[in-house]
């Protein structure tokens, strides 16, 4: 049963800053944007979520790896890093990596036993080096993605990762219609405060993590669906991904707000993702698409 004693944080580890179409899908096609947008959105976070539950510490995403800036080899060589460099670009105000950021909350990365990442793009799944005694989470068709024969095709930089800690979950049947029209999904605990549910399109395995606690509002931890929860509600959903498919899984969480009054959905890079968490402001104000601010 949902208990209040479950704590939730964000923190963030670096920011970003992506094309506007990255953001708000248009008519323009992935490749076409990338090659010709001369704008940028604001600087956003990259969040990490922390929840501190009764059977231990899980991290939703690990944010990305500093070394990501400093290295000239961390991205692919030749046209590939540099669409890579093209449609995203990172830094590190604070200068705090995954460690730091949780030291502010006072976790220590060995304190951390799960991690469940919504995907695998190096923002969410950049530090999982970081957290040596945790058990890596995904969804199987995102593990998958690593079998194929260019993963950095997807988005995927396999030498960054250690394939042997990744560990697919398995969805299974839901016990009632209570999550509908989600019907299956990964309890992580056995008892409904931590649920994973599918939810694809901005990559094949793409995942979210819903979290309930005892007379607190509910939270949909959704990685990269949305850059920005108004934008969900409206049905606009980014413009990196398979736009059918990230539809449907919009209309599919935006069925679920009506399944369960007052929740909360949290976003990878929405600047106020901790201020909602928190419970201080509403989903009603949208993020600027065009990257005016």
């Amino acid at each position: 049963m949902p208990t209040a004693d479950t704590r939730v944080q964000v923190v963030s580890v670096g920011e970003v800053r992506v094309r506007p179409d990255n953001i708000a899908g248009t008519w323009r096609p992935m490749l076409w944007w990338t090659l010709t947008s001369r704008t940028w959105s604001p600087w956003l976070p990259v969040n990490v979520v922390v929840i501190e539950h009764p059977r231990g510490t899980v991290l939703f995403d690990t944010g990305q790896d500093p070394a990501s800036v400093g290295d000239p080899s961390y991205y692919p060589p030749g046209l590939l890093g540099w669409i890579y460099r093209r449609q995203a670009a990172f830094r590190f105000p604070d200068g705090h990596g995954l460690e730091e950021a949780l030291s502010v909350v006072g976790i220590a990365p060995s304190d951390v036993r799960t991690v469940v990442l919504s995907h695998l793009h190096q923002d969410h799944a950049g530090n999982v080096a970081v957290l040596p005694r945790a058990d890596i989470l995904l969804d199987p068709a995102e593990l998958a993605l690593l079998a194929e024969r260019s993963p950095e095709l997807h988005g995927v930089l396999p030498r960054h990762l250690d394939r042997d800690r990744l560990t697919p979950v398995r969805h299974t049947p839901l016990p009632d219609d209570a999550l509908a029209p989600f019907t299956e999904g990964h309890d992580l605990y056995g008892d409904g405060t931590l649920v994973l549910l599918p939810t694809p399109g901005h990559s094949a395995g793409s995942m979210s993590l819903l979290v309930r606690r005892d007379a607190l509002p509910p939270l949909l931890l959704v990685g990269d669906v949305t850059y920005d929860p108004a934008l969900l509600r409206a049905g606009r959903v980014p413009g990196t991904g398979a736009r059918p498919v990230q539809q449907e899984t919009a209309s599919r969480i935006n069925a679920l707000r009506e399944r369960l009054p007052g929740l909360v959905v949290v976003a990878a890079h929405d600047p106020g993702a901790a201020r909602l968490v928190a419970g201080a402001v509403g989903e009603d104000v949208p993020h600027d698409p065009d990257g005016n601010g």
